[in-house]
């Protein structure tokens, strides 16, 4: 038998910077951030004010307002990508057999809001108050529950929470569900809604979050540069739709790209704080290419974690240094957390979406904000502006409090490679 391959044939977004592909891939070419002073709640006594929030969305436009009302936002944003991945992908899923899709979605927080908003009418009202499905709304694993019961996918069924590699390492499992042989199709993806007073209250306590007053929000986040004063909080939700190749061929699937490898390393040195020499990335990036039986020189695109925090873009600098060699500033890397907020475990699936539509477009979108680099941060950023460059494989990069490293190297599908 041969071996499977899995391929993408399915995109869904709801981001700050744009709900659906065409919105979304048209300001992250731009350079437009979606960084915004807060508006969820008055944050003015906060050191940092500025967050990136999903503007005009109405869960309703993608579910029932009974099912809107019973879940918390996170869960909301991952069921309405869902189904926006589901139609980019033309699958009928009355045709197909339920118990071949599966759904693995990633989440950081899960329902914390909602947790946030019931203990404060607990507090003032007392229990008889309390929304009776609010038990199930916290819940981390309520996104991929009401993605299988809307959609009625009776697979794998699996939520992972491993900080900010969530969504990456939700791919990387669906993945391995279809290369064994446990499905033919699988929703992989992430949902996050941390904008909340006590949410952001506890990470300005963690003095991680960019100081910013809300005067200039759109250059509160700036990766790799010596300004840098940390992330931003961002929110949305994120889905792909991956098939083994032979389904999708089966079936005519526009196919926008192949899964080539990946891999997952932990660092074992901090619970906060990155190791500087990047050993684990470089560790990650090494294995991800060796399963996809590539050549560091074969990388042409490198969508990072840049998160604007200084320890974590020199180890990441560092460890594409290490990887790649001398081949490492010729690689074009990129972040798109300046514009899209760092959402956690969504961060890692707007990363794939992003190096899709750089494959498909020709594209490659800015790391804006950045000015000065930082010492050590010497690769090619792409400061600024877009540019035009024909990507056949791309890497992302995905790294999380705790030591996390996750890496997925995609490629433009060609149906002859072996």
């Amino acid at each position: 038998m041969d071996k499977r391959r899995v391929v993408i044939t399915g995109m869904g977004v709801v981001a700050p910077n744009g709900i659906g592909i065409e919105n979304f891939w048209d300001s992250l070419v731009q350079g437009r951030s979606a960084v915004r002073r807060i508006s969820h709640f008055d944050a003015s006594s906060y050191p940092c004010q500025v967050a990136a929030e999903v503007p005009d969305f109405d869960p309703t436009d993608y579910m029932d307002p009974k099912t809107a009302k019973r879940l918390a936002r996170f869960a909301q944003f991952a069921l309405a990508a869902s189904k926006m991945a589901i139609e980019d992908s033309k699958l009928d899923l009355d045709k197909l057999d339920s118990y071949r899709i599966g759904t693995i979605i990633g989440t950081g927080l899960g329902g914390g809001d909602c947790s946030e908003m019931q203990h404060n009418i607990f507090l003032e009202k007392g229990i008889k108050r309390l929304n009776p499905y609010a038990s199930m709304m916290i819940c981390s694993h309520a996104a991929v529950g009401s993605i299988g019961c809307e959609l009625g996918l009776k697979g794998v069924n699996t939520t992972v929470a491993s900080a900010c590699t969530s969504g990456l390492d939700a791919i990387c499992l669906a993945s391995n569900s279809i290369l064994l042989g446990d499905a033919d199709i699988m929703l992989a993806g992430a949902g996050e809604a941390p904008i909340t007073p006590y949410i952001v209250a506890l990470f300005c306590a963690s003095n991680i979050l960019a100081r910013n007053d809300g005067s200039r929000p759109d250059k509160a986040l700036k990766p790799f540069d010596v300004n840098s004063s940390g992330i931003v909080l961002g929110e949305g939700g994120a889905v792909i739709v991956l098939e083994d190749l032979q389904n999708a061929l089966k079936r005519q699937a526009n196919i926008y790209a192949e899964i080539l490898g990946y891999a997952s390393v932990n660092e074992g040195y901090d619970m906060f704080e990155k190791n500087p020499n990047g050993d684990a990335g470089r560790m990650a990036m090494r294995k991800a290419l060796e399963n996809a039986r590539l050549n560091p020189h074969e990388i042409r695109y490198i969508n990072a974690h840049g998160n604007g925090q200084p320890e974590f873009d020199l180890h990441e600098t560092s460890a594409i240094k290490k990887t790649f060699g001398k081949f490492a500033y010729e690689i074009p890397v990129t972040s798109i957390k300046p514009i899209t907020g760092q959402s956690f475990a969504v961060t890692g699936v707007l990363q794939m979406i992003t190096s899709v539509l750089v494959i498909k477009n020709g594209l490659i979108p800015p790391t804006i904000n950045h000015i000065t680099p930082r010492p050590n941060c010497d690769l090619d950023y792409v400061p600024n502006h877009f540019r035009k460059a024909e990507v056949n494989v791309a890497l992302m990069n995905a790294m999380g409090f705790a030591g996390s490293n996750t890496v997925v190297v995609i490629e433009r599908f060609n149906q002859f490679n072996q």
